[in-house]
């Protein structure tokens, strides 16, 4: 599996309780927070290791977050169809 199908299919995981067009996600049990200071992601997703890249983290009801880095969600917006 590519890297840009795995972080779709993190995506989706993630998202699956949520409206399609992500209105109100935060009715949905779903809150956001970002990290970074650039655009790029040849680092990848950890806040903590990948260089200050800008990163989503998106965290659930339960208190777990999963990151997110941002230039390959903008990427995978590019490809969608």
């Amino acid at each position: 599996m590519s890297s840009m199908s795995a972080t779709h299919a993190r995506l989706i995981l993630r998202t699956f309780d949520c409206r399609d067009d992500m209105h109100e996600p935060d009715e949905q049990g779903i809150s956001a927070a970002v990290e970074g200071n650039h655009l790029d992601n040849a680092m990848g997703d950890d806040p903590l290791t990948n260089c200050g890249e800008l990163t989503v983290g998106t965290t659930d009801n339960s208190g777990k977050t999963e990151w997110f880095n941002l230039a390959t969600l903008i990427a995978l917006a590019r490809q969608a169809k």
